[in-house]
């Protein structure tokens, strides 16, 4: 099946684009030169204090910083434009957990880690507001994991998860409305919204947020705990604002040591994640369910691969998404 019997009108274009985070830690300035590399993409920039490249939490509390982040984009963005600002590890802990998990983003109570994580989101959301990028991207946390499961006699549900986010970050999604930009989740297992049923349960108990509230969906977070990669990017409508790219490879030895990038999703044999092209998702189906429903977001190359050197594997990703994109392809 090509790309034009896929839909019978003309979707918006999607465009590609890179995460940062696959050239750091280290200089922003190189981080952009690299991306550079791959042509003229859209780039998701990570404010991880973790990460080295953009810290967050100077960007709230330090103009001069900030003023400074905004002259490297801006002096190096003649093939690359930031179109998605994020911040993964330090929004974690708005809602947690706030024990020993994330002492190695910050050691603290909890309301020293949640202080911390609404510091670095604001700087990230400043970021984004100074340098015109139309979204800011954040993977919150999660209060209680218990919640997954269902407890006779109880009414305690995800819905209470879903009560305690809006009510920490109204803040965060009142200042991402002040400064117009999309604030974006990404379902994920660690996250309040970690499946399609978390995720409309956000939707609706966040009506008066839907002009600015979207999603970001990986599907090989998803598939990771089971989830069918090609339904994950269908029936979002407008909400989906942007993609994740990136392989998938299953455990698949009955013992040995879990290196060399396997992790655990769950209760589930491991997975680790690869370049595309080097998985096991049909990503020529996933493409082809972007264009059946219309979807004219930003399909970002994440590079998780630790069998490959991020060069390789995000020109591996682009190569593969650009002929699948392409409308001579079969």
């Amino acid at each position: 099946m090509t790309l034009a019997d896929a839909s019978a009108d003309t979707p918006p274009p999607m465009r590609l684009g890179i995460c940062l985070a696959a050239y750091g830690p280290g200089d922003l300035g190189a981080a952009l030169a690299e991306a550079g590399k791959h042509g003229a993409v859209c780039l998701d920039l990570p404010t991880d204090t973790t990460l080295g490249l953009v810290d967050g939490r100077r960007c709230a509390e330090d103009r001069a910083y900030l003023d400074d982040a905004v002259g490297v984009l801006t002096s190096q963005s003649r093939t690359a434009s930031v179109t998605c600002v994020s911040n993964s590890r330090d929004v974690q802990l708005l809602l947690g957990p706030h024990g020993p998990h994330t002492d190695p983003v910050l050691t603290g109570s909890p309301a020293d880690k949640r202080a911390h994580a609404v510091r670095c989101a604001l700087g990230t959301i400043r970021l984004a507001e100074q340098i015109g990028a139309p979204a800011v991207r954040f993977q919150p946390g999660c209060p209680d994991f218990g919640r997954w499961l269902s407890w006779r006699g109880s009414d305690v549900s995800w819905a209470d998860n879903v009560a305690k986010f809006f009510d920490i970050a109204e803040p965060l999604l009142r200042a991402a409305r002040a400064a117009g930009v999309m604030f974006l989740l990404e379902p994920h297992v660690k996250q309040v919204v970690y499946d399609r049923a978390s995720a409309e349960l956000v939707f609706q108990a966040g009506s008066e947020w839907g002009d600015m509230l979207g999603l970001c969906v990986d599907p090989a977070n998803l598939a990771a705990t089971g989830f069918d990669p090609v339904a994950s990017v269908r029936g979002w409508g407008s909400r989906l604002v942007a993609i994740h790219a990136k392989d998938l490879e299953p455990w698949s030895e009955h013992s040995g040591s879990l290196d060399q990038g396997w992790v655990r999703y769950g209760p589930q044999p491991p997975i680790r994640f690869r370049a595309l092209g080097s998985g096991i998702l049909d990503w020529p189906k996933i493409i082809v369910g972007l264009v059946r429903e219309g979807f004219g977001g930003i399909i970002y190359v994440e590079h998780e691969d630790t069998l490959l050197p991020a060069h390789r594997g995000v020109g591996q990703a682009l190569r593969l998404l650009r002929e699948l994109l392409s409308t001579d392809s079969g």
